[in-house]
């Protein structure tokens, strides 16, 4: 479905690569949840939320709220 209207053409371009982006952006966030997962699980003394959060960039809360999500 396409428009005539320049404006609404380009509107609807960027919807469709906002979709996208929130896709690859699910994609990432669930490859990351996995991979902090796996550290705790094999290390988990090593990887505490703390050592996780330094080792990310993220906060604590965001950690626990990943590790609460696979319990």
């Amino acid at each position: 479905m396409g428009s005539s209207d320049p404006l609404a053409a380009r509107a609807a371009e960027l919807h469709t690569r906002a979709l996208e982006a929130d896709a690859l952006a699910a994609r990432y966030r669930s490859e990351r949840d996995a991979l902090i997962w796996r550290l705790r699980a094999d290390e988990p003394g090593r990887w505490s939320y703390t050592a996780l959060a330094r080792a990310l960039g993220c906060s604590r809360e965001l950690i626990a709220q990943i590790v609460r999500r696979a319990q």
